[in-house]
């Protein structure tokens, strides 16, 4: 699963299972060849005007939504 700012909601995504997360830089991110070869791609869906969040930032609240989903299967 790559990130990237068109993908799909994370609270959309299925983070049951395991998953490999692909995050790109702050500034750059991901080049469309890694884009074109993950499964999915989702987005931490921000304010208009805000261009990025902190790779680190990111990476949490995706492997902190993973617990959540599999801690709770059921509960979207």
């Amino acid at each position: 699963m790559a990130t990237h700012a068109k993908g799909t909601p994370y609270w959309e995504c299925d983070l049951r299972e395991p998953t490999l997360l692909v995050l790109g830089n702050e500034g750059s991110g991901l080049s469309p060849e890694v884009l074109e070869k993950a499964s999915d791609v989702v987005s931490i869906p921000m304010h208009s005007g805000v261009e990025s969040l902190n790779v680190a930032m990111t990476g949490t609240l995706l492997l902190y939504e993973a617990v959540r989903q599999r801690k709770h299967p059921n509960k979207k």
